[in-house]
């Protein structure tokens, strides 16, 4: 029997299969409390999940106790940091926080970063360039000595980028534009692979040094960077990697049920140690 027939059908299914590697998500999480800043004195955790074809998600706690010498009475200085995250195609999330007791002398810091890679065509009549409106919701709030930035990139040269902390409100920049905001249209190729790549990143961090009551800082944008696409002209359809649409329209219920769930197990992981 001729090889060609017998390969046919197995050419046939391959032609019809997925893409590998279709899209890529990236977390980073690190909370730390030190009590003894510049030796081991302190606890830590971090982790880093990178996923494919797939969403990432975790979080991680720190907490330390040490007896306060020379503060008022018998009060103990406290560290306590977190960090969470959660990504997939579209949508980022990151939190963290960090607090210090009165006349803490050293410092507890929690991060947060996710990210995502995917890429996409926009389907049509063949021409040269057609409007594609990109939106990067961004919205959360930050207290005390916190930070948060993020990115949406195509590959067209395309951005939406925003820095936001505790001196300065919240910014956008887009690419060839003199000021915009979380919304931007570009003119971009049709028929052609494009990729996209987005990250959000937040930071936290407290010290009560000198200070006579608790520091606590937050930046919680756990309901945030949602990264969506659009196109006003019909005869175009937009078609990704990962198969998810980037049409702005409600996630379910579902989803953010699983998505707190996750934070909430990691949260139950916390470590403690006592100096005395």
């Amino acid at each position: 029997m001729n090889r060609f027939t017998i390969l046919l059908p197995l050419f046939t299914v391959m032609a019809y299969m997925p893409a590998a590697n279709a899209y890529t998500t990236s977390l980073t999480v690190i909370a730390s409390a030190n009590a003894a800043y510049g030796s081991q004195s302190y606890d830590a955790d971090s982790n880093v999940v990178n996923n494919i074809d797939g969403p990432s998600a975790d979080s991680v706690n720190a907490f330390y106790k040490v007896p306060n010498n020379g503060g008022p009475g018998s009060l103990s200085e406290i560290y306590r940091s977190s960090a969470s995250g959660f990504v997939s195609p579209g949508v980022l999330k990151a939190s963290a926080s960090a607090s210090a007791t009165a006349y803490a002398a050293n410092v507890a810091s929690g991060s947060s970063k996710v990210s995502f890679a995917d890429n996409f065509k926009l389907v049509g009549p063949s021409g040269r360039n057609i409007d594609l409106t990109l939106t990067y919701l961004v919205s959360g709030a930050l207290s005390g000595t916190a930070a948060a930035s993020g990115t949406v990139q195509l590959s067209t040269g395309d951005r939406i980028s925003f820095t936001e902390n505790g001196y300065t409100p919240r910014s956008f920049s887009c690419s060839w534009m003199a000021s915009c905001t979380g919304v931007a249209t570009f003119s971009v190729p049709v028929n052609t692979l494009i990729s996209l790549d987005a990250f959000l990143e937040v930071g936290a961090g407290a010290s009560s040094y000198f200070k006579p009551t608790l520091t606590e800082s937050s930046a919680n944008f756990g309901n945030t960077g949602l990264v969506y696409l659009g196109i006003a002209d019909s005869r175009y359809q937009l078609q990704s990697g990962s198969g998810f649409s980037y049409a702005p329209v409600p996630l379910p219920a579902a989803f953010w049920s699983f998505a707190a769930g996750l934070c909430a197990f990691g949260f139950s992981n916390l470590r403690k140690r006592v100096i005395g």
